[in-house]
């Protein structure tokens, strides 16, 4: 086959299963072809593989297949393939792999302790003979003792390393078993942990780039989740996935509409659409490896593939607002107390419970995870919020056009909010006189003044009313009020004629006969 043909790894690949196809203990990918036995004891074991071995070499020779010889390796006990380390005792894992765990830098403080004990108790049941090393670091998260590293510490943490990241510790990977995906965000690195049955698969950590460390809270998670799914794409792609996450509101936003959430993370929750994954709710102290891994990430991997795109999402070139007005909504929110410590809860993540929060921001709770904080602005979903000192001059500005109230509130509706913004645009309005004054509610007709008459029926009215579902004429004298009724089978206007042509003859033709056309 000639060299260079895109399609030449998998032609290969699918001629060479055709080839040996039916052999059993023969395994191929690509050019590694591994021929394994198994048995009870060593000799049967040994046995197995001479056969399989023999009906290979069969093979070959029938298919015409052409073997390297110095690439020939008899009778291992152990082989590197595909990323793995096959041994007769078990599978271990390459050290590549787990490269995220063997370069932990060590903890500089208590908090740095307790989440890589916490850590190691959790993956205690895969490894052995942990405690020991363990009982050194925990001794320094102990109140009365001073924290002092010295080289005892630095030799139990480095065992400890070797320990959680040796071959037994990972499991190999099993696509028949259900895969959960655990996934993390610090102020400062992002940690991911692909287990299986509980045990862990694969382990990733990265740092936040300068710009990803404005995210909001909630961005950084959900790019904790972003960076775990494609950082695992071989293993995630084509399967049911159940994410867990230690942010609570990531669980309800990717259940809600697309255009619900702010424009960053519409970016976010579209890479993950071509994922099938459940995001579930689970507290941090259950998540230890990911919730390890992401603050203490490895050094040089803060190389990010979504940052490209993402921090290219500028929420103001959507905004209807001229960049003066952006000005100055950004210097009144730097003087706003209130925008600034939601700012702050948006940046670090918002508490469990409604009460934690001031009083003059609590309604803000409800929605937090439609906020982000932008190029010193906040907004909700895709609108900014606006601070109590501009909020009279943005209400006039809105109403300059005085295009009535809906008209008003769709327009404020598509770029800005504060709480109870409709109640203020419909007070504003209602005050407005040039408004007042072409009210489209209809409103009763003013009374239109009549000369007076100077004697009996010179001047007449006559109009039709409805009562009991029969139609009536009633025909009144303006100069004495005097009135007739006469039933009207019909509002024809030949039966109305027919009805004032009796009154006239009785009464006399009067000079005006007033009617609006009824």
């Amino acid at each position: 086959m000639p060299m260079g043909i895109s399609p030449a790894p998998e032609v290969f690949q699918r001629k060479l299963m055709q080839a040996l196809e039916g052999l059993p203990g023969v395994y191929v990918i690509e050019d590694d072809i591994l021929i394994t036995g198994e048995g009870d004891t060593q000799d049967m074991a040994i046995e197995s593989h001479n056969d399989n071995l023999r009906r290979f070499l069969l093979r070959c020779r029938e298919k015409d297949i052409k073997l390297n010889e110095d690439k020939f390796k008899l009778r291992r006990e152990s082989v590197p393939y595909i990323g793995h380390l096959l041994t007769s005792e078990g599978l271990r894992i390459d050290p590549e792999k787990v490269r995220a765990i063997k370069d932990l830098p060590r903890p500089t403080d208590v908090k740095g302790i307790q989440r890589l004990v916490g850590m190691l108790n959790y993956l205690s049941k895969f490894c052995v003979h942990l405690s020991d090393d363990c009982e050194v670091l925990r001794q320094l998260t102990h109140k009365d003792n001073m924290w002092e590293w010295t080289e005892v510490q630095e030799k139990a943490f480095k065992r400890l390393k070797d320990k959680i990241s040796d071959a037994p510790l990972l499991k190999y990977y099993d696509q028949t078993e259900e895969l959960t995906l655990q996934c993390d965000a610090s102020e400062t690195g992002l940690g991911a942990a692909l287990t299986q049955k509980g045990k862990p698969v694969a382990f990733a950590s990265r740092a936040l780039t300068p710009t990803e460390r404005g995210y909001a809270q909630i961005e950084k998670e959900c790019l904790a989740i972003v960076f775990g799914m494609e950082k695992f794409h071989q293993y995630t792609y084509g399967r049911k996935v159940t994410v867990q996450s230690d942010h609570k509101p990531l669980e309800n936003i990717v259940r809600k509409p697309l255009l619900s959430a702010p424009k960053r993370l519409q970016r976010m929750l579209l890479r993950l659409q071509k994922y099938d994954i459940e995001v579930t709710y689970v507290p941090g102290r259950e998540m230890l490896l990911a919730d390890t891994l992401s603050r203490a990430y490895l050094p040089d991997s803060n190389q990010s593939d979504t940052e490209s795109e993402l921090e290219t999402v500028n929420m103001l070139t959507y905004l209807p607002i001229s960049d003066e007005r952006l000005s100055a909504i950004r210097d009144a929110t730097i003087e706003d107390a209130k925008l600034q410590r939601v700012r702050g809860l948006i940046v670090k993540g918002w508490p469990k419970d409604k009460k934690d929060i001031a009083r003059d921001i609590q309604h803000y709770f409800a929605f937090q995870d439609e906020l982000s904080f932008q190029d010193g602005i906040v907004f909700r979903g895709e609108r900014a919020v606006i601070p109590d000192v501009l909020r009279n001059d943005l209400i006039r500005r809105i109403h300059s056009s005085h295009i009535g109230v809906e008209g008003c509130l769709r327009r404020a509706r598509e770029c800005v909010y504060w709480q109870g913004m409709n109640e203020e645009i419909k007070t504003f309005i209602s005050k407005c006189d040039i408004c007042r004054s072409v009210d489209p509610k209809q409103q009763k007709e003013t009374l239109q003044p009549h000369e007076i008459s100077y004697r009996p029926w010179s001047k007449v009215g006559s109009d039709l009313f409805s009562w009991h579902n029969k139609d009536y004429l009633i025909t009144v004298d303006y100069y004495s009020n005097f009135w007739e009724v006469d039933f009207l089978p019909d509002t024809k206007s030949t039966t109305v004629i027919h009805k004032l042509k009796a009154h006239f003859a009785r009464q006399g033709i009067p000079d005006v006969l007033v009617s609006d056309n009824g």
